[in-house]
């Protein structure tokens, strides 16, 4: 039987939708910094908070469904089977939900946020343990647990709510018996081509932020002067990797990958216990860790009375948690197809609290390390960070000796293949949301195409905010279809209940 090559509607107009504006955004490259980036600040300024508080739910909410009896339930279904061993599993989760985005911000932010800390200091005295609280805040529980939400929804636990990663359904539910079938076709086109652009857009953003960090070692280390050349080298190569392990796979590619980065992210951190002071970074861990652990119980409830400025949590933590929503649709997928015939307890642990922990650690010995350094040695580590945040890290490796080139080496091959897993993994879910077929190689190389094209774009602006507003776009409309998805999924168990 012949393979039908032809894309389907949704494909075409998602593909025209993102070609698009990226040619827009190339031509008139001032809309992003002029329109957009004040439309979406002032957005955030609305929606922040009140979905800061919803995503709190939400980490208690799967707190309590993991000791539940619902906890007992299998993802995808009692019939469901194990398909992935646990370290793949949980390689394969960790690289696609924020891998990339560690490496980033792993010195930067914790130093950030104590060189000028955003919290009041009578309430948090101590800079260093606070600042990476709040990184934690931004990066740690809260963010796993809307992916595992997402999983969950999407995750085809009900006996009605469609196959799983079905991305339409819990809305389907939602509105059931409300509209008629032409609707609800318009609907479920609408809510997959709105997921799309969120994935897209979200995983641009990344890309985009991923090279900034890749160029300025490159500049670093070989002096390398043409920014824009740089910049095309390297998305190229990125572009290449993950268009070259989605096209393999689930198992020869994306897994293959993943383990590979947590074998050298490993390495990495026991390369740095090893030649840096340990004590400096279990302080700064323990402290850290228990205020965190105060934010979340007490402060994340009243978030912006405990800053000296409330709208620094809109350039900050809630566009982080709108990144993590635009992200959600294809984490939820990837989550959903990966964890099939796991107990809905394990798949809470391995989602929530294994990579918060491996979080906890990475900032913990990073930024607890780099901190301790400049303080000893009066390196300037902090005072770069503050100047330019993305030559952090490749400042702290050099004033290591004769490591510090292997470890900025290492750090960059290990950022470079985290922003693979994470697209590889966007491509594949963007493509079976659109309905293409696998064996399709012109869709692969479409998305893969118009992925590396928007990033370049953005990488011209050499604006890392911006990048991180683009990231979002599609985020702030899927809110709405997020939670008519709670809903659905929520109709669903009390129905089966009943």
């Amino acid at each position: 039987m012949p393979l039908n090559n032809t894309p389907t509607r949704l494909e075409k107009t998602a593909l025209v939708l993102c070609l698009s504006l990226s040619v827009i955004a190339f031509l008139f490259p001032q809309l992003l910094t002029t329109r957009l980036q004040p439309i979406i600040s002032e957005l955030l300024g609305y929606l922040g908070s009140p979905f800061f508080i919803l995503v709190n739910l939400l980490l208690f909410a799967v707190l309590a469904i993991a000791i539940s009896p619902l906890g007992q339930r299998k993802i995808g279904g009692a019939q469901a089977k194990v398909e992935f061993g646990l370290f793949g599993w949980l390689s394969m989760l960790f690289a696609a939900g924020m891998g990339s985005g560690l490496i980033f911000w792993g010195v930067a932010e914790p130093a950030l946020h104590t060189v000028s800390s955003p919290l009041k200091q009578s309430l948090y005295p101590n800079t260093q343990t606070s600042g990476l609280a709040l990184t934690l805040v931004n990066w740690g529980a809260h963010a796993w647990a809307l992916y595992a939400v997402f999983g969950l929804v999407l995750g085809g636990l009900t006996s009605n709510s469609g196959k799983a990663g079905d991305i339409s359904a819990p809305v389907m539910s939602a509105v059931k018996g409300l509209i008629n079938r032409g609707w609800q076709l318009k609907l479920r086109f609408s809510i997959k081509l709105i997921a799309i652009l969120a994935i897209f857009f979200g995983v641009v953003g990344t890309i985009a932020n991923s090279t900034l960090l890749l160029r300025k070692g490159l500049e670093l280390e070989l002096g390398v002067e043409s920014a824009l050349f740089s910049g095309f080298i390297i998305i190229f190569l990125i572009a290449l990797l993950y268009t070259i392990s989605a096209k393999l796979g689930l198992k020869k590619g994306i897994q293959t990958l993943s383990k590979f980065n947590v074998f050298l992210a490993f390495a990495l951190i026991v390369w740095l216990l090893i030649f840096v002071p340990i004590q400096p970074i279990i302080d700064i861990a323990l402290g850290g860790t228990w205020n965190y652990i105060q934010l979340i119980t007490t402060s994340t409830w009243q978030f912006e009375s405990i800053l000296k400025k409330p709208e620094w949590a809109s350039g900050w933590t809630y566009n982080y948690y709108f990144w993590w929503l635009a992200w959600g649709p294809f984490v939820g997928v990837f989550l959903a197809k990966i964890s099939q015939g796991r107990p809905v307890w394990q798949y809470i642990v391995g989602v929530v609290f294994v990579p918060t922990l491996v979080t906890i650690i990475w900032f913990s010995v990073f930024s607890g390390s780099a901190i301790a350094w400049d303080q000893t040695h009066n390196a300037g580590i902090l005072a770069a960070i503050k100047a330019d945040y993305t030559q952090g890290l490749f400042v702290f490796f050099e004033q290591l000796g004769w490591q510090g080139g292997l470890l900025i080496w290492s750090s960059l091959l290990l950022l470079l293949i985290f922003v693979a897993t994470s697209a590889d993994s966007a491509v594949l879910v963007i493509r079976e949301l659109s309905g293409a077929n696998e064996a399709q190689t012109w869709s692969l190389y479409a998305w893969s195409f118009a992925l590396g094209l928007c990033a370049f774009v953005l990488l011209v602006q050499n604006n890392e905010p911006l990048n991180r507003s683009v990231a979002i776009i599609g985020a702030l409309p899927f809110l709405v279809i997020f939670i008519f998805q709670l809903v659905g999924f929520t109709k669903e168990f009390i129905n089966e209940l009943k």
